[in-house]
Order: C-alpha cells, then sequence, then structure tokens
C-alpha cells in the first residue's frame, strides 16, 4: 500500500475523521419526481484516497466486531502497527474479517462484489453524517449487510416525523455499482428501482426487530414496514444508491424512477444518490488491503 494505515489515520483525523469530510455535494434533479444528490471526492491525493479508504475499513471492523477491545481493539492495534496476528488473535480476528476481504492478499481487481459492499458502506457513513434534521431526526440506521451476498434488502433509514399519521417515516434502499466509463448507469439505476418494486416487501418481511431495544412506538412501527410497504402509506418511501467511477458521472439520472417504480407516488416517495470516485473497484480494493493488513 502507498499509505500506511497509521499515515491514513492521521489524514483523516486531520480532515474531520468522517467521509463526508473528504466528499463535496450537489443535489439534482429539482425539477423531476425522484430527486437525487451527486457526491464527489474533493481530491484524488493518494493521501485523501487513503484517508477515505482508512475510515471506511475501520467502521466496517467496528460494526463487526460490535467494537469488543478483543477483536476489534486487537485489528486496530495489530493494522496500525502493520504487524501480523497470530495464534487464537488471528483465528479470531480473521472470522469477523473472511465474508467479504479474505481475497484480500491477492490484489486483485474485478472483485465485483467487494465494489459493491464497499458502495453500500458509502451511502451509509455519507447518511450517517448528513446534518442532523430536528424536524426528523434518525432513529434507525441499519447498517449493511454483513457478506456480499446476503439475502435482503441494502439499507434502511427510519425517521421520526412528529404530525404525521404514524410519527415515522421510512425509506428502504437498493444499492448498484456502475463500473463502466460511458456517463451512463442508467441501466444500473433501472435495477435499483425494480427490485425494489418487485421485492421491497419481501426485504422488510425478512427484517427482525426481536433483538432490538426498541421503545414501543418504534417496535410498532418497524412491525409494520412490509405492510406501510405494500399498502403504499406516506410513511414509506424508495431509493436507489449508485457508487461510481468519476468518469461515469451522468448529466442527468433517477428522471424515469416513477416509471419503472410506480405504487410509490407521494410526494418525496423516491430518492436517488450517486457517489462517484475515482477507479471504484480500485479504491475497494484499498479498504480491503487495510482490513487485512494484519492477517
Amino acid at each position: 500500500m502507498d499509505v500506511s494505515p497509521a499515515e491514513a489515520l492521521a489524514r483523516a483525523a486531520a480532515v474531520g475523521g468522517q467521509i463526508s469530510d473528504l466528499v463535496r455535494r450537489e443535489p439534482r434533479g429539482d425539477d423531476q419526481t425522484c430527486t437525487w444528490e451527486l457526491v464527489v471526492t474533493l481530491s484524488s491525493s493518494p493521501e485523501d484516497r487513503a484517508a477515505a479508504a482508512w475510515i471506511i475499513a475501520d467502521e466496517i471492523m467496528r460494526e463487526r466486531t460490535g467494537g469488543r477491545q478483543r477483536t476489534y481493539g486487537t485489528w486496530r492495534e495489530a493494522t496500525l502497527n502493520e504487524t501480523k496476528l497470530t495464534g487464537k488473535d488471528h483465528v479470531l480476528v480473521k472470522a469477523f474479517a473472511e465474508p467479504v476481504f479474505e481475497a484480500a492478499a491477492a490484489k486483485k481487481k474485478g472483485n465485483h462484489g467487494l465494489a459493491g459492499h464497499v458502495g453500500e458502506w458509502l451511502w451509509c457513513l455519507l447518511t450517517r453524517d448528513l446534518p442532523k434534521d430536528p424536524a426528523r431526526p434518525v432513529e434507525i440506521l441499519g447498517p449493511p449487510k454483513a457478506a456480499v451476498n446476503d439475502g435482503g434488502g441494502d439499507g434502511l433509514i427510519v425517521h421520526q416525523e412528529d404530525g404525521t399519521a404514524r410519527g415515522f417515516s421510512f425509506r428502504l434502499w437498493e444499492m448498484k455499482k456502475y463500473t463502466g466509463e460511458a456517463d451512463d448507469p442508467s441501466g444500473a439505476i433501472y435495477k435499483g428501482w425494480t427490485q425494489l418494486s418487485t421485492k421491497g416487501a419481501t426485504y422488510l418481511g425478512m427484517l427482525s426487530w426481536g433483538d432490538k431495544q426498541l421503545a414501543d412506538d418504534t417496535r410498532e412501527f418497524v412491525g409494520s414496514l412490509a405492510e406501510q410497504w405494500v399498502d403504499e402509506e406516506e410513511s414509506a418511501g424508495g431509493g436507489v444508491s449508485v457508487a461510481l467511477n468519476t468518469t461515469a458521472i451522468p448529466t442527468k439520472a433517477f428522471h424515469l424512477a416513477h416509471e419503472h417504480f410506480t405504487t410509490h407516488n407521494h410526494p418525496g416517495a423516491l430518492q436517488g444518490l450517486v457517489v462517484a470516485i475515482d477507479d471504484l473497484e480500485d479504491f475497494a480494493h484499498e479498504v480491503r488491503e487495510y482490513v487485512w493488513t494484519a492477517l
């Protein structure tokens, strides 16, 4: 790797410590049924790119391990010191890293599942880092799935919304990647909307909240997500996020979303996101290198 984990951490801390500190956000599609946002990396410098990759790698391992000292703490210390774990520590930490990152040491590109997983984490962290809206505080932001091929929806966010029928609203997100060079990710966007249209209720039906400590009103709301979706209630919305190369940034996107996803047509029901980064597959590999440094 060109930038060590410690150097990447130092750069990340210097700019603010969040992915949102390394990107520019631009609202798009104000004249469309489905508005969208373009998120572009601010700099292609190796240091900033490494900082973004480190932030994602660190967040992934923290989430996977629950932040436990024996796993996350051990991984982080060894990674920053660029030392290899051995014995039971190696076995334990690898168990959390390998579902997506086991091929890290091979230095192979073309792992499309990896790029898609990193794209899901870009959505999650960019969503988490949005400025807080007192009128719509975030109640739940579900992290990406633990493995690339896990079934179910890719992203879910639940907001408190006083003054609405249910007191909450939610948006189910589908994440796609586009690694082509042409500035036309319409095929990936189309697949996202059609997947939500045909599988959205199933994805919501797969969610289990039995292990969550939720207030009664929140539990009631999330227990009825599939019902709200099928009934096309105003509390339910859909979103599609596409991660792609900066060379493929579209001038127009999501303008046909309402034709591909027709069941939810209340204002604000649809939302899009395009996240552009220099060489998405290579960036995903950088994330993988940091995760695998100690292994």
